[in-house]
């Protein structure tokens, strides 16, 4: 999911991204707008109207700005940040704001020399098998790891592992998939 996610990102979004981030790192202000930033984008795909106002073209971009700023100020995000939205609405960009927030979010992971991981298993994994896999990936990325799991049953057994855009299937659905499509073709 994560990786449709950053092939869906638009250049536009990239750009304004890289813009904040800038701005916001010659401020001294990058902890705490990428703190803001990402629960405002939470605030906003958690509220279907609000999803609703910023993708729809049937809402003026003076109307748009106007609610993304006043949002933003009665829920006291950093000065930078309100201008920001604002900006983006005025210039036909609101609907870009979930793609701008995550490409900030690789781009302030990058500058933390962070990795985001996710790994898929068929069922939960203990503590000690989490902290394993970090461990694991860690060493082989160099650096630190966020590792997000999900739990999907379809896989059977073994695991799927997302790093950046790699994607490693060990999954037992995986094998079968494969095991099936060696004996069709012979």
């Amino acid at each position: 999911m994560e990786a449709l996610a950053q092939a869906l990102t638009s250049e536009a979004a990239r750009r304004y991204a890289s813009a904040l981030f800038d701005l916001a790192q010659s401020g001294g202000q990058l902890s705490a707008i990428h703190t803001a930033f990402a629960g405002f984008a939470e605030t906003v795909s958690k509220n279907d109207e609000l999803s609703r106002l910023i993708a729809s073209p049937l809402f003026k971009r003076e109307d748009k700005a106007a609610t993304l700023t006043k949002l933003a100020e009665t829920s006291g995000l950093p000065a930078l940040l309100v201008k920001f939205l604002g900006t983006m609405a005025i210039n036909g960009r609101a609907s870009d704001l979930p793609a701008t927030q995550r490409a900030f979010e690789r781009l302030y992971d990058k500058q933390r020399g962070v990795e985001r991981a996710i790994v898929r298993t068929a069922k939960d994994m203990t503590p000690a098998q989490r902290e394993r896999l970090e461990g694991i990936i860690a060493k082989s990325v160099g650096g630190e790891v966020e590792l997000t799991t999900e739990v999907d049953p379809d896989l059977i057994g073994g695991v799927q592992l997302r790093i950046g855009s790699k994607l490693v299937d060990a999954s037992l659905k995986a094998k079968l998939e494969r095991m099936n499509t060696a004996m069709k073709g012979a």
